[in-house]
């Protein structure tokens, strides 16, 4: 042995036991013991700063503190990493699930028409020679099959989120049914025209879509009773403390069978405005403030949270791009909620000449052929709903005259299409000096902006609570869309004071003809604020289909009867 070996043998136990120490820190499980040394991270620090320990022992403290972070980093990578794949693996499964059923459907309902047709001869006798067997149907089947699910999946129905509403798939379901059937008589008449019975495909079109709604109903029924169970139900935290946030909490509380549970909310500062309400859970407790955007991704792993809904004004772009990056890394899921600056950007038509970039304002939908149609429709409407409420109407109207002096009809100047100003008819609900008392009322107001809404209003009657709360004051205003002054769906009309106080956008809401009910209407009713209620006029009058006014007079059926928002 050296003399270089023999000379410091303490320094050489030294260095052997910091060798054996920096090896020991390698696991993991050795760091969450919490020592280091065979001393505990307290101990050690003391040591360490009263100068008791050797200097040497001073670096795998350091490197201990770093191993820790990353190892920690290395943990959450992991994590991140599995949460992705468990997603991707089961969104896989569902996409392959509903693909595989939706196809024997459409199978069965192709099956269903033959024995409609051939067996059962419903329609028309099938002669003995004009027989076919289902064999020789297997090649439409295949192709009816490919060209139904194909154009389901371009619609988007296999990516539907799960505040898609029953609704929005029926539609998806009936186009789609139509342009498969109307490909499919093309190409078989085309090539084999004497071949095949045209009264399979009729019968086809009502199998196919029964079959194929009757299973959405099923599933969202399971779906829903197993989120009542705690199945599946996502995490929910919401980014922002601004109004907009505050009525996405409280509409996601109300309606909990959409499958969220609501952590809480986060942000650096709050930002509702003094008449907003908190939002509040069920059980009236309030929804807590989980923490800041800086400590966001802690509150991702410590609540487990499955999905953002990020709600921060627009102007803060740099923190939403920075919090949509998290999201990607974390595997999160994230969904924008827009305030009226994205909405302003979303009625933008960008378009060129010559590489020349050209700005112009999105106009209403409601113009030409659109408005025709629309007129149309209101007019026939008008007839049969004036016509089978006409009893009805008679009772309100009998009850209001015994109930309170004063007119039947309540006779109010509106503005409507263009701020051209009409009379407009209502049971009369409140006292006669109504109006009159508004001044004393001003400071109750619930809406925030130029209307007025107060939930439990003293100047109602005892008649005008409940023809109020269930909408029958309404009714008159048949008449006023008879007449063209109003429609069934649109923005409600304002009065004069109210349009006094519209900023420069807010005039936008009066481009289309009034309606009796809206997007806003459907969406909360009386408890949305005035900014909410423009912004879903604006995007109703830009966006507007026979399909969106066929979805909103059908959702306010159950929202009438529920009264939600009606006071």
């Amino acid at each position: 042995m050296s003399s270089v070996e023999n000379e410091n043998p303490t320094r050489r136990k030294e260095d052997a036991d910091l060798k054996a120490g920096q090896d020991a820190v390698t696991p993991l499980n050795n760091l969450t013991q919490n020592s280091l040394f065979g001393l505990s991270q307290l101990e050690y620090g003391q040591a360490a700063d009263s100068g008791s320990m050797p200097p040497v022992t001073k670096k795998p403290k350091n490197t201990a503190k770093n191993f820790v972070k990353a190892q920690t980093h290395s943990a959450k990578s992991a994590a991140m990493n599995d949460s992705k794949r468990v997603a991707r693996n089961r969104a896989r499964f569902s996409y392959a699930l509903r693909l595989l059923l939706d196809t024997f459907l459409i199978i069965l309902a192709f099956a269903l028409a033959y024995i409609i047709r051939y067996w059962l001869q419903i329609g028309k006798e099938v002669l003995e020679e004009n027989q076919v067997a289902f064999s020789e149907y297997l090649p439409t089947v295949s192709a009816f099959t490919f060209i139904l699910v194909v154009s389901l999946h371009f619609k988007g129905f296999y990516r539907q989120s799960r505040v898609t509403t029953l609704l929005d798939e029926i539609g998806l379901i009936f186009s789609s049914t139509l342009v498969a059937v109307a490909t499919m008589i093309v190409l078989v008449f085309i090539s084999r025209p004497q071949a095949f019975s045209r009264l399979m495909f009729i019968y086809l079109i009502p199998l196919a879509i029964t079959l194929l709604i009757s299973e959405r109903v099923a599933a969202r029924t399971i779906r829903r009773a197993l989120w009542k169970r705690g199945v599946g139900v996502r995490n929910l935290l919401v980014v922002g403390a601004t109004d907009t946030a505050s009525r996405l909490m409280q509409a996601v509380v109300e309606r909990p069978n959409l499958g969220y549970n609501l952590k809480g909310y986060a942000d650096s500062q709050l930002r509702f405005s003094e008449w907003t309400l908190p939002p509040r859970y069920q059980n009236s407790q309030p929804v807590p403030k989980l923490g800041s955007l800086q400590n966001l991704n802690e509150l991702i792993y410590q609540h487990d949270i499955h999905e953002l809904a990020i709600a921060l004004p627009a102007t803060h772009y740099e923190a939403i791009n920075e919090i949509m990056v998290q999201c990607r890394e974390s595997g999160v899921d994230f969904t924008l909620v827009p305030d009226i600056f994205e909405l302003r950007v979303d009625s933008l038509n960008f378009t060129e000449i010559n590489g020349v970039p050209l700005i112009g304002l999105k106009m209403s939908n409601l113009r030409g052929w659109n408005y025709l149609l629309k007129r149309a429709m209101d007019i026939l409407m008008a007839l049969v709903a004036i016509i089978a409420t006409a009893p009805l109407m008679l009772v309100v109207a009998i009850a209001v005259k015994l109930d309170s002096r004063g007119p039947i009809i309540f006779r109010q100047t509106r503005v409507g299409k263009n701020g051209q100003p009409f009379t407009f008819y209502k049971f009369r609900s409140m006292q006669v000096d109504a109006d009159a008392q508004i001044k004393e009322l001003l400071l109750l107001n619930e809406t925030g902006g130029a209307t007025f809404k107060i939930t439990n209003d003293p100047r109602r009657t005892r008649v005008g609570k409940f023809i109020r709360r269930t909408s029958l004051d309404e009714l008159p205003q048949f008449f006023n869309i008879l007449f063209g002054h109003m429609s069934f769906v649109g923005p409600r009309p304002p009065i004069d004071r109210e349009v006094e106080k519209y900023q420069e956008w807010h005039y936008r809401r009066l481009e289309v003809t009034p309606g009796l009910t809206g997007l806003w209407q459907v969406s909360g009713r009386s408890k949305l604020t005035f900014e909410d209620m423009v912004k879903l006029d604006i995007y109703y009058a830009e966006n507007w289909s026979l399909w969106l006014d066929i979805k909103i007079l059908l959702r306010t059926i159950p929202a009438v009867i529920r009264g939600e928002g009606a006071y």
